[in-house]
């Protein structure tokens, strides 16, 4: 079995995709990993939704201002200079866990975490129930 890989999310973004508001993940670095993922409520030790990484854009100034909304929060045209060379992780149909599952959160971990494979299996169970 495949396991899944995860993204931990600080609050209050976390929380902004879990209702819908917030679409694109920003971070620093670049990732082919295109295809499902868990999204883990950072700091919490659980696992709280799948989703799908659709696609991972580079920031440009123009990109950044006109797609605000997705980000979650209001960008200015001097902040979407200043996101030039960040990266839109664009996510798409969030399924949010009825139950979250835990999860071992290895040291150091920061970007991604790799659940294991009993995990992942708890992960999609509850992505199927919760759908």
């Amino acid at each position: 079995m495949k396991t899944l890989s995860a993204i931990p999310i600080r609050e209050p973004w976390i929380e902004m995709i879990l209702v819908g508001y917030k679409t694109w993940e920003i971070r620093s670095k670049f990732t082919r990993k295109i295809g499902p993922v868990a999204l883990i409520y950072a700091g919490t030790g659980l696992v709280v939704a799948t989703a799908t990484l659709a696609e991972c854009i580079k920031l440009t100034p123009e990109i950044a201002y006109e797609n605000a909304s997705k980000m979650g929060f209001k960008v200015t045209r001097k902040d979407a200079k200043e996101m030039a060379g960040e990266h839109a992780w664009v996510l798409k149909d969030v399924i949010v866990l009825k139950k979250p599952v835990s999860y071992k959160h290895p040291s150091g971990a920061v970007t991604w975490v790799t659940l294991d494979e009993p995990t992942t299996k708890k992960v999609l169970a509850e992505a199927q129930r919760s759908k």
